[in-house]
């Protein structure tokens, strides 16, 4: 594969991710927050959402020419075609993924998860041996959706209505809009560095970008990820307990930052090592935008649940504001930093989007009767044991011969650095640890007292 069907697979991606964040009309939202919805209405709700899938994958079906003309790529629109699925297997998911939500099934939303991840990335190095190209990155998309939708059906079978009657559908569907118009927005400005880097600066260089991004994001996403699909149970659940969420929220973002950040800055600190043994020298210029990406990653995952403390507590206003704040706001930081080039856009995450995040994090405090201070506490621990983790790569670095092999001295580097890490939470922070570890435990074993409500 090279640099080119990266950018392809991405230009593609750019437009049929929109249709999937419309398919569902925000209703796999609603069927967490709101624990009333059952029988009858949500058998017409899921055909709602079934029918909206549907009718959106053969209308970007349609769409796929068009879509290859404004990239000017005429293979875009077969790519386009195919990944239409995925928002079948999107729609289809809905119902399972929220019942297990709601009565925080974690160990199975896991194994879900997990299983997506292991069916994508063997489909790709399988495709990638035998030399499928481009099509390697189609395939394993469809696969992952095609495993992990199976699996959630056959553990969560659920009834289907034409829908009708729509008098009683009115207020789920009218709470749906606004968590749709929130995750348009989203959907805006989380791809609007692809679209600049793509249409003004080439898609070699956007082959080269979705690169940095992926190596800066996919394993603190997926690590993430876990998490997250356990909050809207919990959150849903201690909704009306200022209390139990400000202990939820700060607990889980602890948990996160103990395993995100080191990665994050590992990363960013071993990048160049990264790039030449996974890529190749042809990959050189990933190096600088993929740093700069390592730098956005650690912020986001440091504050990746004060947009769920919105939406699981009912502000769905709140958060459609919020986010159309972020999606004007991050597309101009793009376009302004692209006269730098990939540098310039990848900077802009990081100096942009904490600034128009603060409306969302003060409401979001408000809401849990919290603030910054104890916010910034529970990233203590992690932020000073990854300080640990960068003095001992960079004396690593200082300390190794120039002459050795790359593979070498990057297991060097990663291994002091790991070392480090480790030391300084054994040795400064051993009780908070514990402490995460012990709340760990007891959310596996579902101890903590959370009940999904009746």
């Amino acid at each position: 594969m090279s640099p080119a069907d990266y950018g392809l697979v991405s230009m593609a991606m750019l437009a049929i991710g929109l249709v999937r964040m419309v398919e569902d009309f925000g209703l796999d939202a609603i069927f967490v927050q709101d624990r009333s919805i059952v029988g009858v209405q949500q058998a017409r709700l899921a055909g709602f959402v079934l029918l909206a899938g549907g009718t959106l994958s053969l209308l970007f079906v349609g769409l796929a020419v068009p879509v290859s003309h404004f990239f000017g790529e005429a293979q875009v629109a077969p790519i386009v075609m195919l990944l239409s699925l995925l928002c079948v297997a999107d729609a289809l998911q809905v119902v399972p993924r929220a019942a297990l939500q709601r009565e925080m099934q974690f160990a199975r939303l896991a194994w879900a998860q997990f299983l997506q991840v292991m069916v994508t990335q063997g489909t790709l190095v399988l495709g990638a041996t035998l030399g499928w190209g481009v099509w390697a990155l189609v395939f394993n998309s469809l696969a992952g959706a095609a495993a992990v939708t199976l699996l959630l059906l056959w553990w969560h079978p659920y009834r289907v209505s034409v829908p009708r009657e729509f008098a009683t559908l009115a207020k789920p569907l009218l709470q749906g809009w606004r968590v749709l118009a929130s995750r348009i927005a989203y959907y805006g400005y989380s791809n609007a560095d692809q679209v600049v880097v793509g249409k003004l600066i080439g898609k070699e260089a956007l082959g080269a970008y979705s690169f940095a991004t992926t190596l800066s994001t996919t394993l603190s996403q997926e690590i993430a990820s876990v998490v997250s699909r356990v909050v809207p149970g919990i959150f849903s659940a201690v909704q009306k307990d200022p209390a139990e969420l400000r202990r939820y929220f700060l607990l889980l973002t602890e948990l996160v930052a103990y395993v995100t950040l080191p990665i994050s800055v590992g990363i960013a600190l071993t990048a160049d090592y990264a790039v030449r043994i996974v890529l190749g020298p042809q990959w050189e210029a990933v190096v600088m935008p993929l740093r700069l990406l390592c730098i956005y990653a650690g912020y986001y995952t440091c504050q990746m649940l004060v947009g769920p403390v919105l939406l699981w507590t009912g502000q769905f206003r709140a958060n459609m504001w919020c986010s159309v704040l972020a999606g004007v706001g991050l597309p101009l930081g793009f376009l302004a930093g692209s006269l730098g080039g990939l540098e310039g856009v990848a900077l802009s995450w990081s100096i942009v989007f904490p600034l128009v995040n603060l409306p969302a994090m003060i409401i979001a405090f408000r809401t849990m009767r919290s603030g910054f201070l104890e916010w910034l506490d529970a990233l203590m621990p992690a932020a000073l044991a990854s300080l640990v983790l960068s003095a001992a790569v960079l004396g690593a670095r200082t300390l190794l011969s120039p002459d050795l092999a790359t593979g070498w001295a990057a297991a060097i580097a990663v291994l002091a650095g790991a070392l480090g890490y480790l030391a300084a939470l054994g040795l400064l922070f051993r009780r908070r640890v514990l402490l995460i570890w012990a709340f760990l435990r007891a959310l596996r074993s579902r101890r903590e007292g959370v009940a999904p409500a009746a």
